[in-house]
């Protein structure tokens, strides 16, 4: 990891309704998924809604601020 992405990276499962960042977008968190995934629900630029799964390992927390 380069040092200008070096964020704290989300080690605990997160509980359902969590506001996290999966690359470019906010995401909420639904729930767990098969082993250490977790299924979020995001909102894609042609304004669509969907549900993914995703290694845990690439959901970050928030910054302070949300825009």
């Amino acid at each position: 990891m380069s040092p200008s992405t070096d964020r704290r990276r989300i080690k605990l499962k997160p509980s359902r309704g969590t506001l996290a960042r999966y690359g470019d977008r906010i995401v909420e968190v639904l729930g767990e998924a098969r082993g250490k995934r977790v299924m979020i629900r995001s909102i894609h630029a042609d304004g669509t809604e969907r549900r993914t799964a995703v290694k845990l390992a690439n959901l970050l927390p928030l910054d302070g601020q949300l825009f």
